[in-house]
């Protein structure tokens, strides 16, 4: 009999951290050492729910390979007990706290690794089943209808982090706006470089590798680094151009942001379109050139739409990782979600810390799918890629 080995740690492993380390953590106020709650002591009869879901996942993991069918159901178990993690925190979270509006819920470890744990098995399900198969949509999308349903419903309003959030719900908004504006018009600039540097990399062999270096020598240079050596250089440039200082280009705040988040997305766009276009296959253009086309049609017509889901793949890695990248922007005054994370460090406030590193790991991935689902509808539909 064939055991699903990765479902059944995932599920083990969050049934142990759950049942033995601490599932939720009160504070009574922002500032002093939590005391750790358990998971009974925390959920009370809910406990169960999480407590069945993981044993149930790994039940389901040891007996897959005798019953493959066994899929779906795990996948709907996995689901729901990710789903029902957060409503239940939430509702102990209130009765934690006792009313109290300055006490602070947190997660504690038990609850991370329950999740994890509930995650993995969730993704170990799902990965078999087709895309389009009911049990799959079901299981994944309950976990963000659950937590909506639960955030509307005003169950979340005492954990931490949901406080966290409404104490500083403009100053999220305005960070948030900025961090998307530095990942997205800085991703958007190395695209509008990057693409004709990895053209020039195709057609001019003689410049393949200087251009190389130039678009790799960023990436080799830590990035806290690489903000502090441009502060004098664009401190210079703001005062030489006032045009320029008047937009805000100096030592510190956006400008040195946005330029190094571009330089970091030169080589993944560079380097897909010089591969992508040295991919397509020679027969296809010989064939093309066969039929009377210029070599601008036959760039345009064949060769640039076969080499376009590779170089979509380059934009979207470099979206992706500017949306994490940007975090560090804050160090110099450039704004963005790292605000939030450098200020809970100053005032030693974790909540906060955790509100601007999980919106950034979140927004990272939103942007991801997003991005794969936009340039799959721009793909034709006869060279799109696994992945596109």
């Amino acid at each position: 009999m064939s055991v699903d080995w990765i479902t059944l740690a995932g599920a083990a492993g969050g049934f142990l951290s759950a049942a033995l380390l601490p599932f939720l953590s009160l504070r009574p106020n922002r500032i002093l050492e939590g005391v750790p709650r358990g998971l009974l002591e925390s959920l009370g009869p809910g406990a169960g729910i999480v407590l069945g879901a993981l044993s149930a996942a790994g039940v389901l993991a040891v007996l897959r390979g005798r019953r493959p069918g066994l899929d779906a159901p795990g996948a709907l178990l996995s689901g729901a007990g990710l789903a029902a993690l957060l409503p239940l925190a939430g509702a102990a979270a209130g009765r934690l706290a006792g009313g109290s509006p300055v006490a602070r819920v947190s997660a504690g470890s038990g609850l991370w690794l329950a999740a994890a744990g509930l995650g993995v098995a969730l993704f170990s399900f799902t990965r078999r089943l087709p895309s389009r198969s009911p049990a799959r949509i079901a299981s994944l999308l309950a976990v963000p209808a659950s937590a909506a349903a639960a955030g509307l419903a005003g169950l979340l309003d005492d954990l931490s982090l949901v406080r966290e959030l409404a104490a500083r719900g403009s100053t999220f908004a305005a960070e948030l706006a900025r961090h998307l504006t530095l990942a997205g018009g800085s991703a958007a600039l190395g695209a509008g470089i990057g693409i004709p540097l990895g053209l020039a990399m195709y057609r001019r062999p003689r410049w393949r590798g200087a251009i190389s270096v130039a678009v790799s020598a960023a990436q080799v240079v830590p990035t806290l680094s690489l903000l502090g050596l441009l502060i004098v250089p664009m401190a210079a440039l703001g005062a030489a151009v006032p045009v320029l200082g008047r937009l805000g280009v100096r030592g510190v705040g956006w400008a040195p942001a946005f330029t190094v988040l571009s330089l970091y997305a030169l080589l993944p766009i560079a380097g897909n379109t010089f591969a992508a276009l040295g991919a397509v296959d020679p027969g296809i253009l010989d064939a093309a050139r066969g039929m009377g086309m210029s070599r601008r049609q036959v760039f345009l017509r064949v060769q640039a739409p076969l080499a376009l889901p590779v170089i979509l793949a380059g934009i979207r890695t470099a979206f992706t990782a500017n949306m994490g990248n940007a975090i560090l922007a804050a160090l110099v005054g450039g704004g963005g979600l790292g605000t939030l994370v450098f200020l809970g460090l100053a005032q030693a406030a974790p909540d906060l810390i955790l509100l601007g590193a999980l919106s950034t790991a979140a927004l990272a991935l939103a942007a991801d799918r997003v991005l794969a689902l936009a340039f799959r509808g721009a793909v034709p539909r006869g060279i799109r890629t696994e992945d596109s």
